[in-house]
Formats: C-alpha cells, sequence, structure tokens
C-alpha cells in the first residue's frame, strides 16, 4: 500500500515542488509518484533537494522559535511548541522522471504538469515495472529510493558492454564490489559475453582481506574463469609470462613518456636490431661507443638502455624467442566466450601498464582482423569487455597518443565489439572527448566536485541536479547512466559475497559455436 507524503503545490514541468507532513522523512534521490487521476497518469520524480517551511507569515519566526528553544534549554524549562503537526512541513524539490500513461501503460518523458496539489506517494515496484525489459541480462543490484531498496532489479544489457563503462568512486565507496559482481555476471552468462580484467591488487581475484571473497569463489569460475598471475596465485593460475617480441613500440610509448630525441633514437634501434633492439641495448656495455655509432646522444641512449633493462628484468617477461605467444593465448579464450583475469599485483604502474597494452592491443587487432576477413566468425564472437584500474593514467589528453592502444578501444573499439571499462578515482583527469564515448556510466560516491561537474557533461542521462546525491552516496550506492534507462537510476548494488549466495552453478557446457575465433589468434 502506497504512503502519503504529501501535495504538489508548483513548479514547472522541469522542476516540481510538494509539501510534505511534518514527520514525512525525506531523502535526497528518494523516488515519488503522484497520481494525475485527471488524466490517468501517475508522475514520477526523485527528490533533488529537501527545506524547512512553515505556516507562519513572519519571515523571523523560525529564528526567534529557536531561540525560544535555547532559552528554555538554559532555564530548564522545556519550550513546547503548539501543535507542530499543523505549523511545521517539509518542502522537497524534485526533478520530474516522466510520467506512465494509464491506456497505454507506456512511459513517457516529462512534458506536461501533474494536477494541481496532487497527492504525493512513495512508489512500490509496480510503479516502475515497465523499467523490468530495459534492465537487461547484466543485474548488479536493486532500484534504490533514498535509503530503502525497491524490489526491482537493474542493470545493462550485456551487449551495451562493448559502448564502454566507466566506474567512478573514492576510495572504500564500493568499486572492487561492483567489478566483482559485474565480472561475475559475465562469468554467468554461458559465453554470451567475456571480460579481460586487469587486477593490480589481487583483489578481484582473491576477495581482498577479512571475509571477502573473489572470482575465484565464483561457481562458473571453474569452467569459464582463466587467471594469469605473476605471483603464486593457487591452483588454476597459469604465470603471467609475456614474450620480448610481443612488446611493441607502441605498448613502450604507452608505459613510459619518451621525448622526441627518444624516440627518434629508439625508431633507429628497430631499423637496425629489428623485434631484438630492447636486449641489444638493454645488455650494451659500451654506451657511448654505442650512441656514436647510432648518431644519437649518449645521454638519450642511457635513458633507453634502463628502461630496456627494467624491461628485461620483469619477472613476466621471457626473452625466449621460441616462447608461445601468450596473448594470442588470451585472446583465444576470449573469443570463445571465457573470462580472463590477469592479476598483476606485485609489478610497478608503469609495468602493469605495459602488460595491459600488450594483450589489449593483440585483442583489438585480432577482432579487427576477424571483422575484416570473416564475418561470419566475426558475428560469433561474444562482446568482450576491457577492465582497467586507474584508468586516467593511460587516458589523461597527455596519454592520447596514437599509439595508445587504450584511447583506439574506446574510440573504434564498439565497432570490433570490444568495450573498455574505465576504474577511476579521478575522472576529471580523463580527456573530456574520450569519456564522451562511455554509454554507460556507474557513478558511486564522488567527494571532489571538479569529478562531478565532469561526470555531468558526458553523462547520457541527465544527472545536472544530481550533485549533491552522489556526494552524500553511501558505500554500495549508485547511480546508473545507460542509453537503455529512460533516466538516470539510483542502486543499491548487491554485496558480492551475499550475491554469490544467489548464484546457480552451470549446467553442462554447449558445443562452442562454428566461426569463433579458430585459427586467428595462432
Amino acid at each position: 500500500m502506497s504512503v502519503d507524503k504529501g501535495r504538489i503545490f508548483g513548479k514547472s514541468v522541469l522542476e516540481a515542488q510538494f509539501r510534505a507532513y511534518y514527520g514525512t522523512d525525506l531523502f535526497l534521490g528518494e523516488l515519488l509518484v503522484a497520481e494525475d487521476a485527471e488524466r490517468d497518469r501517475r508522475f514520477l520524480f526523485r527528490a533533488i533537494d529537501v527545506t524547512y517551511g512553515s505556516d507562519s507569515s513572519d519571515p523571523a519566526w523560525a529564528e526567534r522559535t529557536a531561540g525560544a528553544y535555547m532559552a528554555g534549554d538554559r532555564a530548564e524549562s522545556p519550550y513546547e511548541l503548539y501543535d507542530p503537526e499543523q505549523r511545521l512541513y517539509k518542502v522537497a524539490k524534485c526533478q520530474p522522471l516522466g510520467y506512465i500513461d494509464g491506456t497505454s501503460g507506456g512511459f513517457r518523458k516529462p512534458k506536461s504538469l501533474p494536477a494541481q496539489f496532487a497527492r504525493v506517494m512513495a512508489p512500490g515496484p509496480e510503479d516502475f515495472a515497465f523499467l523490468a525489459e530495459q534492465m537487461g541480462d547484466i543485474r548488479i543490484g536493486k532500484l534504490r529510493s533514498g535509503e530503502d531498496v525497491i524490489d526491482l532489479e537493474v542493470g545493462i544489457k550485456g551487449e551495451t558492454l562493448v559502448s564502454h563503462v566507466g566506474v567512478f568512486a573514492t576510495t572504500g565507496m564500493g568499486k572492487s564490489n561492483l567489478m566483482k559482481v559485474l565480472a561475475g555476471q559475465v562469468l554467468a552468462s554461458s559465453g554470451r559475453y567475456a571480460c579481460l580484467l586487469f587486477d593490480p591488487h589481487g583483489e578481484y581475484l582473491e576477495g581482498g582481506s577479512g571475509l571477502r571473497k573473489g572470482l575465484r569463489d565464483h561457481p562458473w569460475a571453474a569452467d569459464r574463469l582463466k587467471v594469469y598471475a605473476t605471483r603464486a596465485a593457487g591452483a588454476g593460475a597459469t604465470g603471467l609470462r609475456l614474450s620480448l617480441g610481443e612488446l611493441t613500440l607502441g605498448d613502450l610509448q604507452t608505459a613510459y613518456q619518451w621525448s622526441h630525441a627518444q624516440e627518434d633514437a629508439i625508431y633507429r634501434l628497430i631499423r637496425f636490431y629489428g623485434d631484438e633492439w630492447i636486449s641489444r641495448v638493454g645488455e650494451e656495455d659500451d654506451v657511448p661507443k654505442f650512441a656514436e655509432e647510432l648518431g644519437v646522444a649518449s645521454s638519450t641512449l642511457q635513458v633507453i638502455q634502463r628502461r630496456a633493462q627494467r624491461i628485461l628484468d620483469m619477472p613476466c617477461i621471457s626473452r625466449d624467442p621460441s616462447q608461445p605467444s601468450l596473448s594470442a593465448r588470451i585472446v583465444d579464450e576470449l573469443t570463445n566466450g571465457l573470462s580472463v583475469l590477469v592479476d598483476t599485483s606485485g609489478l610497478s604502474s608503469m609495468e602493469e601498464i605495459l602488460v595491459a597494452s600488450v594483450i589489449t592491443r593483440r585483442v583489438l587487432d585480432t577482432y579487427g582482423q576477424i571483422f575484416l576477413e570473416d564475418r561470419a566468425a566475426f558475428s560469433a564472437l561474444p562482446p568482450t569487455l576491457i577492465a582497467l584500474e586507474e584508468a586516467q593514467r593511460v587516458l589523461s589528453k597527455v596519454q592520447r597518443g596514437d599509439e595508445n592502444v587504450f584511447p583506439r578501444v574506446a574510440r573504434e573499439g564498439r565497432k570490433f565489439k570490444v568495450g573498455l571499462c574505465a576504474v577511476s578515482q579521478q575522472p576529471k583527469l580523463i580527456d573530456d572527448e574520450l569519456l564522451s564515448q562511455f554509454n554507460t556510466f556507474f557513478i558511486l560516491g564522488l567527494a571532489d566536485e571538479k569529478d562531478r561537474n565532469i561526470l555531468r557533461g558526458s553523462s547520457k542521462q541527465d544527472i545536472s541536479d544530481l550533485g549533491p546525491e552522489i556526494q552524500t552516496l553511501m558505500p554500495g550506492e549508485a547511480i546508473i547512466t545507460n542509453l537503455e534507462a529512460p533516466f538516470a537510476l539510483p542502486a543499491q548494488v548487491y554485496l558480492y559475497e551475499d550475491h554469490l549466495k544467489t548464484v546457480k552453478g552451470p549446467s553442462p557446457l554447449p558445443p562452442v559455436p562454428e566461426g569463433r575465433s579458430k585459427g586467428f589468434a595462432e
């Protein structure tokens, strides 16, 4: 049964106000419904601000009354306000979301006013039943109204993963939990979708500290998850060993900042030594002489050598030219509907980016090759999402070079069924043009106003009035914006550990459809 909240008394098509009862508790982000019996419509609203109101015509009455209460406190004789239920109330400013037409049952954007003085009520699941078909098959939580939860699952369609996903929040607001829920949903899709996750802290795989669980605890992990790790990661994990020959100049330009002189020297090294240039410069004993032979400055070559030596010393880099391509193996698993988790914990930030660049480039190039050469095989490829933590490191304005593969994925990936999931605490550092390519945002608590402002300008739904709500989100509370949803959805994200209890285990695997990437990742 709907709970009465108050009555509408203004204001316009794009902003509504209603007077709430004295005892009514209202919250930012609370969803509300107003029934317009005259036109057989039910209007939906979101509370974006709540203020005090009183029936007194004296503007100083509230201030004087507060003083009367204080005087009573000092005198230990409590002041009592006569008939507060009648004299005091709250005023909620609301964002109209649209209305449900009683005749057709369809939802329409707000283009008309509800009846003046219409009754405002708390909504029920039936008021949002129209959303069910738009929530897709990647469910991440329940619809939230203020601090209450409505019994309606919310999420996105798996096909929209390739239109890129942004997960934005400050530390401790639930990014890792949301990513595990999202990746778990992909795992449980039985190969309809694939996911490549780069895990720099071991949180996704093992769950982190305490009693938290990771993807290895998911019922589908044994059948659908492949794990590569730079350290001992338990049974089922394969050592992360990339061949030195898999590194391209583009990967090095993504991971490191190079001066023009240094890039020119690298081009010279590649021209003379081909794929073996890193080993050649890294093992050189007489740098000044070598620099003179190349025709470059000794100081320039010394910088290149230091970085080359660091790459050669990386535990995940193999100098063995006969080693099979690990990135090709990962691509083959993705194209066959498996999810891949690459645990890069123990590597530095630059080393982690280098590994992610090598594998991501192979994914994008292979999917693009299949698209050009075999459309039947391409149609059988699962939409694939590549998730990267601290994505602002490779998506900022200074990192937008043509050789950086991550902006390429943001601009071109959807054409080839490759989506990018950018996980970041600082969306303000991501280039505006690249951020505009993301069709789905999962916005958790963000304290920095600059971060909230940049998301307002790039969101596919209007969230211009939701700054205070985003600022006050609690851990696990989120705002979801997606082209499939008619408005920005407030959500309570599932706690991963609780969600696991509801996930059914796999049935026998269906045969792999013909026409997938067999032979392309060799």
